[in-house]
């Protein structure tokens, strides 16, 4: 290579027949290449009979095996072929090893922030300058490779010396370069405001016509679509690369991977069509105007698509020939990676030529990263609380030693540790890399095998002890710790494991802890003599437990029996426990459906006239079924559930959706009884879901009347957050709202107007003018109708609201006095990241989360601390998805809670792990699921989430992003009753916010 590289430079004094030979020149860049590739890989093929690899313990077997042949033909052939190892540039191994460290780098430093990919420019004065006469940048593709490295390393330069786009921690150089930001610069790029300043997606203005002419020439998208169908981006239809874009106000950010696109309607002609700011491909103007060449700068909005990308192509051609004949590395990163072996014991790898195999067995086993950390730990006690993947960062690996030696200079503090992946196809060796991964300070492979005392046969018997694997052991310890506990009772949490935790042999369980379950529901009736009678025979006893469980799991979901999941059914000859009211089906019903719906602003009393609906009705003895959108709306209404649990509504939901009930159904008949249903926070809901609901009632009643007949109170109010579409624009968000829904035009509508806690305000004397007008100053944000005097939507808070603008001056104001009151102070921010502040490795599947669906991998929890459930578990009792809970106790496999608000403040709940999954069909690896605890920590909730709850004396919002969606606003501020109990976190010097509010919905 060396050779032919030689040969691409220009000598003075010399005539270079190679330089002039322009395209043949091309070709011979090519054909050199291949040359030396194929010598490269004819030396792999030719010696792979010589050079083999086996691990220690498998090449002593072999040879004793050889000895005791009778004669060679009989003799064990030891190792395994060694092909095309990772050190092979270009190949397999090589590139998998590269995205692997990558990855290792995005786990430890954090997701990507910026994606920028560089194209040389063939017309840079670097390269015509140095072009022989009657020559193309075409013809000297070695130019263009050198000139384009010596333009990558200024890039560099720029960006990380000058902080072009904020302080960058990590580059990953390549044609495509990814940028790690350290955690101010990325707080700084999560406003509209600040990304506008480096990235731009429009056509300069004609007083800067040096970076126009740039923009136009190197930044404008190829016409495509209808002006040229066969452009090489088209797919069936449409532009695979999503052009043109859609005009937009502001800078916005999509789930595909990345996102900058702020177009608005500035156009410039390039014949033969007139290309506006639609065309225009994100880019830097600081660096554009540097290097004057295709430059596309983007966000990275997908923390496993950007890196994924580094790797999807591979360069081809006489560009890469010419760069690699130069030794020019293809694949570059900071900071530096250090691999790390994993093996069993006496398994590591072994290297010998054939012929050697017992002079390489009788060799001395030398120590691997492996060993050599547990002797580092041996010898360094105050190293014992560092995990392997980590010890690079303050231990340096010497290669002539094989050794560990601490790191007294502090370099290592840049490095980054990554144990090779294992695919758990491997068994033990998988396992063994998951302790790795999670235990610290281990002496030896017995000692990473002793879990609190107990010597662990095998490192998957490890794994299970620490609950690393789901297996139904888990549950086992749950159920005993629950038991011991008498927390709740044990039938509610074996409901739980069943309806949630996928248990693999529910019966099983059941025999094994039936004991427990008896003594369980005697200890209970200790002070009910007659219960203590029916319960003590086992038979009548074992009944009662299975009818427990069996209701439980109805309220979960209404057609399962115990019969679903293998397990006996109660006995029904047996008298209840409790009696139960039977409500009978009125003879007179209502022969033609209605449907209304009570628009109510907040504090108007929209929840009170439900719940006295629902008591007016059920003391005639008609049946009324409540739901509501969100499950925290749900618990405020007697008996409620979610809309999606009580009708069966399937997820996701589509225009041609139906629910998934049959008139056979227990839901089925169920609603066929059913006088009045009660639907609250309609507004959030999709008009799908709505619609959805509607044509399964039409078919379960037979009927063509809007819900099959059925009366129907829909309640909410819009100017409250409407419905969530991923990537939606305004125009679809309106259009799957209620409102544009036809069912919307046969309501009724009623208007509750005059608000209750005004009307108490003004009977006390000592009520303030700012409380008084508290209320029609959130009427006025809700609406729109209060504008800023330069921007309509930037508006000013009343007087009274406090500003902070550091996140401890917010914590100190909101947060006091929290150990004697859980439940009233809350801290609202508007996106769900906010509130956290391939193979694919298992420290990559850990980093992991999807918003308010999955929860983070690592909790940190104490007695005290408060955090939200992140599933429905039992809607009557009130564990439902947003419910708030105090920590009471907690062991390995169970936490101890209980709800700190809401009517069912005080009810407790045993909470297992269950598995848990991304609910997300663009998550980037399909069927992912965890087994973990389906809780987060709740002193900071998302304004969505909050939607439906009242918080008492103090609330924070986090308004240093602002508000970007219809409603959110309105439903923060009123989430309390006076200005004097806000606190808003503001960026230095603003103390104006941004409402959102869309007319079209409240006309």
């Amino acid at each position: 290579m060396m050779y032919y590289g030689w040969h691409l430079f220009e000598r003075s004094g010399e005539f270079s027949t190679i330089l002039h030979a322009a395209r043949l020149f091309q070709q011979y860049l090519v054909d050199q290449f291949c040359k030396v590739e194929a010598e490269r890989l004819s030396y792999l093929r030719h010696n792979q009979t010589q050079l083999r690899a086996a691990d220690y313990t498998s090449l002593r077997d072999s040879l004793g095996d050889s000895r005791r042949a009778e004669d060679e033909a009989d003799a064990v052939r030891a190792g395994r072929l060694f092909i095309l190892p990772s050190t092979y540039i270009g190949g397999d191994r090589y590139m998998r090893q590269q995205m692997h460290d990558i990855i290792a780098i995005s786990n430890q430093i954090g997701h990507p922030d910026i994606f920028l990919t560089m194209t040389c420019n063939p017309s840079w004065p670097e390269i015509t300058r140095a072009l022989l006469p009657n020559q193309t940048p075409q013809d000297r593709p070695d130019l263009c490779a050198r000139v384009f490295r010596l333009k990558m390393k200024d890039l560099m330069s720029l960006v990380i010396n000058e902080e072009v786009f904020g302080t960058v921690k990590r580059g990953l150089p390549h044609a495509h370069v990814v940028f790690f930001l350290d955690e101010v610069s990325k707080n700084d790029l999560r406003t509209p405001e600040n990304v506008d300043r480096i990235i731009s997606a429009e056509i300069p203005s004609a007083q800067d016509p040096e970076l126009q002419e740039v923009v136009l020439k190197h930044m404008i998208h190829n016409p495509c679509g209808e002006h040229n169908p066969t452009a090489v981006c088209m797919g069936e239809r449409y532009c695979r690369k999503g052009f043109p874009k859609s005009f937009k106000h502001e800078t916005s950010q999509s789930d595909s991977g990345v996102s900058i696109e702020r177009p608005s309607r500035i156009g410039r002609r390039q014949q033969p069509v007139v290309v506006d700011n639609s065309w225009v491909i994100p880019h830097s103007p600081v660096l554009l105007r540097s290097f004057a060449c295709h430059l596309n700068v983007e966000l990275c909005v997908s923390r496993v698509g950007g890196i994924k990308y580094l790797f999807k192509y591979v360069c081809k051609g006489q560009d890469r020939a010419a760069w690699r004949l130069f030794s020019f590395d293809i694949v570059d990163r900071n900071p530096p990676v250090v691999r790390l072996a994993v093996h069993l014991p006496n398994h590591h790898t072994v290297y010998f030529e054939e012929g050697r195999e017992q002079e390489a067995a009788l060799r001395p086993a030398t120590g691997t990263k492996l060993t050599e950390w547990f002797k580092a730990n041996e010898k360094y006690p105050s190293a014992r609380h560092i995990r392997y993947h980590k010890f690079p960062r303050y231990f340096t690996w010497k290669t002539r030693t094989k050794s560990w030696t601490y790191d007294f200079s502090g370099t290592g503090a840049n490095v980054v540790g990554r144990i090779y992946t294992v695919s758990p196809r491997e068994g033990e060796r998988y396992f063994l890399r998951l302790l790795l991964t999670q235990v610290p300070g281990a002496t030896s492979f017995e000692n990473l095998r002793n879990i609190d005392g107990e010597q662990c046969t095998s490192f998957r018997q490890a794994c299970l002890r620490l609950g690393l694997l789901a297996d139904d052991a888990e549950w086992k310890h749950a159920i005993r710790d629950s038991f011991r506990s008498s927390f709740v009772p044990l039938s509610h949490l074996f409901a739980t494991i069943l309806a949630h935790c996928q248990p693999s042999d529910p019966l099983s369980l059941w025999n094994d802890h039936l004991d427990m379950f008896l003594t369980d529901i005697r200890n209970r009736a200790r002070r009910q003599p007659i219960r203590r009678q029916q319960l003590r025979d086992d038979h009548h006893a074992t009944s009662y437990v299975l009818r427990e469980v069996q209701e439980a799991l109805q309220t979960v979901r209404s057609d399962w029996t115990l019969a679903n999941f293998g397990l006996p059914l109660p006995d029904d000859s047996l008298p209840a426990l409790e009696q139960q009211n039977e409500i009978e089906t009125p003879e007179a019903r209502a022969q033609h459906g209605r449907l209304f719906f009570l628009d109510a602003p907040g504090g108007t009393g929209k929840t009170f006239v439900l719940s006295a609906i629902q008591d007016f009705l059920r003391t005639r003895r008609k049946q009324v079924i409540a739901v509501a959108t969100s499950a925290v709306a749900a618990v405020l209404l007697d008996g409620g559930r979610t809309s999606h649990s009580v009708f069966k509504i399937p997820i996701p939901v589509s225009a041609e959706s139906t629910c998934s009930f049959s008139a056979n159904s227990d839901t089925g008949r169920t609603l066929q009884q059913v006088d009045l249903i009660i639907w609250d926070e309609i507004v959030m809901c999709h008009r799908h879901c709505i619609e959805t609901v509607d044509r399964s009632l039409r078919d379960l009643m037979q009927t063509d009347r809007p819900f099959g007949g059925k009366f129907l109170v829909l309640a909410g109010d819009f100017r409250r957050i409407l419905p969530v579409v991923t990537g939606g624009s305004r125009g679809q968000i309106v259009s799957a709202c209620v409102k544009a829904s036809p069912l919307y035009r046969e309501c009724r509508f009623l208007r509750l107007t005059e608000n209750m806690r005004l009307a108490a305000l003004r009977a006390d004397p000592a009520a303030d003018v700012e409380a008084l007008n508290f209320p029609e100053f959130l009427l006025s944000v809700g609406e729109g109708r209060l504008q800023g005097e330069q921007r309509p939507e930037w508006i000013s808070l009343p007087q009274s609201v406090a500003f902070e603008h550091t996140i401890r001056n917010l914590c100190l104001k909101v947060f006091q006095g929290i150990r004697d009151n859980h439940a009233d102070p809350a801290w609202l921010t508007k996106r769900n990241e906010d509130t956290n502040a391939l193979i694919y490795p298992t420290e990559m599947l850990n980093t992991l989360t999807a918003g308010s669906a999955l929860p983070d991998h690592k909790l940190k929890l104490k007695k005290g601390f408060i955090v939200m459930l992140l599933r429905n578990l039992d809607p009557a009792t009130g564990h439902v998805n947003g419910a708030r809970y105090v920590i009471e106790n907690m062991t390995n496999n169970l936490l101890f809670l209980h709800v700190t608000t809401g009517s069912h403040q005080g009810n407790r709940l045993c909470l297992p792990r269950m598995p848990c999954g991304p609910g997300d069909d663009n998550f980037p690896i399909p069927g992912f699921t965890r087994t973990q605890f389906p809780i987060r920590t709740c002193f900071a909730l998302t304004t969505n989430k909050a939607q439906g709850q009242s918080f008492g004396d103090r609330i924070g919002l986090d308004l240093r992003d602002h508000c970007f969606s219809h409603g959110q606003l309105y439903v923060a501020l009123s989430r309390t009753t006076h200005p004097g109990n806000v606190t808003v976190l503001t960026r230095e010097s603003n103390e104006t916010t941004r409402n959102v509010v869309y007319p079209e919905v409240l006309q």
